[in-house]
């Protein structure tokens, strides 16, 4: 895992999955458990860097609205 070194560069955005931290945690816990149980591993949107492409932030912001919405869609016809 990176350490963040405190500087961003100019033509990036902070990660929107890590915060800019560069790693997330993991909670795989199985057989191909990539962490040693329950720790962290570097970020897979922006792989460890804390900044990514204003593209890219907005392929993970539009990705993110349809699994919302494909959950919305599934919980509305679940009975309360």
């Amino acid at each position: 895992m990176s350490a963040w070194n405190g500087i961003y560069d100019s033509d990036d955005v902070i990660c929107p999955r890590c915060q800019g931290g560069g790693t997330v945690d993991c909670h795989c816990g199985g057989d191909l458990c990539v962490c040693e149980n329950y720790g962290e591993r570097d970020c897979p949107i922006c792989h460890g860097e804390g900044e990514v492409s204003e593209e890219r932030e907005a392929t993970y912001f539009e990705n993110q609205r349809a699994a919302f919405e494909a959950m919305r869609r599934v919980f509305k016809d679940t009975p309360q």
